[in-house]
């Protein structure tokens, strides 16, 4: 048991840290010109050819045969919790510090609690309470609302950030319905493909910036598609399956550290103490959101 958990928190923190790096490489290629429509929908579209074929290999063509009702949950779950939040995060990533676009999608735990408790009816009891003001505390210090004059990111950066949190929680909402029947493969297979469909329409504009670049780029490319979506997906599951959904959410903010300690190492963003300071906040708020209240023990005495 405890080694399944160490081989568990190893490959989530591996997965997490390969998430960590999106921002560093997208930076790159924006400096060659290529857009972030462009560069989501590379991304979605050939991810979605290495899920489906690890779907095929592995379950065959039936695996993906799911209900209408399946449906209803997998369609919104690819167009917000794929589509949306891809537009949304490398938005942000381009407009603003890698670390502080890491930060800002860390406000996601958040918008789940409150979308649990608002359509799930999950309980909003004093700890969640609590991480929800841990995580509005920390996003204002971040985005250096305590200074209006001077603030750290723009009100369309702040908005883009918090959109992509948001979206990237409704994934786990859409997807609590089915996760309970079809495999994490089957509903990243179908999510992936309708949300790169949505992408492929809002890059046709500027897919002409992913022509004529350099060999490098073109695998750099390939990279965010395969490694960082497929290979960090299948660490995530491998990982999750062995430590539980609520550790292994925690054990994944290990990934603004890394966006933010490559910002700081390898692009000079700046790290000033109220931002490392909100960003322990967000951290610390993402983290007391996974936990769930223990269960009264029944009595066995008179009444």
């Amino acid at each position: 048991m405890a080694r399944d958990r160490l081989l568990g928190a190893l490959a989530v923190a591996a997965a997490a840290s390969i998430w960590g790096t999106l921002g560093f490489f997208a930076k790159i290629l924006y400096a060659e010109g290529v857009s972030f429509e462009a560069l989501v929908a590379v991304r979605a579209s050939i991810g979605w050819v290495a899920v489906f074929g690890f779907v095929l290999a592995t379950g065959g063509i039936g695996s993906l045969r799911v209900a209408r009702k399946d449906l209803a949950f997998l369609f919104p779950l690819g167009l917000i919790g794929i589509g949306a939040f891809y537009l949304f995060y490398f938005y942000t990533v381009r407009e603003s510090e890698v670390g502080t676009a890491a930060i800002l999608l860390y406000s996601s735990p958040a918008f789940v609690v409150l979308l649990a408790w608002l359509f799930l009816r999950e309980t909003l009891g004093p700890v969640k309470i609590f991480a929800l003001l841990l995580t509005v505390g920390g996003v204002f210090l971040v985005a250096g609302a305590y200074d209006p004059a001077n603030l750290e990111v723009t009100p369309t950066v702040l908005l883009t950030g918090l959109l992509a949190g948001l979206t990237y929680g409704l994934y786990s909402i859409f997807g609590r319905p089915v996760a309970g029947h079809l495999s994490p493969a089957v509903i990243l297979s179908y999510a992936l493909f309708f949300g790169a469909a949505l992408l492929i329409v809002a890059a046709v504009p500027t897919l002409d910036t992913l022509a004529g670049l350099s060999a490098s780029s073109y695998a750099l490319l390939f990279m965010l598609s395969v490694v960082h979506t497929t290979l960090g997906f299948a660490l995530y599951t491998f990982g999750l399956r062995r430590l539980g959904a609520g550790r292994s959410a925690i054990v994944a903010t290990v990934e603004p550290v890394v966006a933010g300690a490559i910002g700081v190492t390898l692009l000079g963003e700046d790290l000033t103490a109220p931002k490392v300071v909100g960003g322990l906040l967000v951290l610390a708020g993402a983290a007391l959101a996974q936990v769930r209240p223990r269960k009264a023990r029944p009595s066995h005495g008179t009444s």
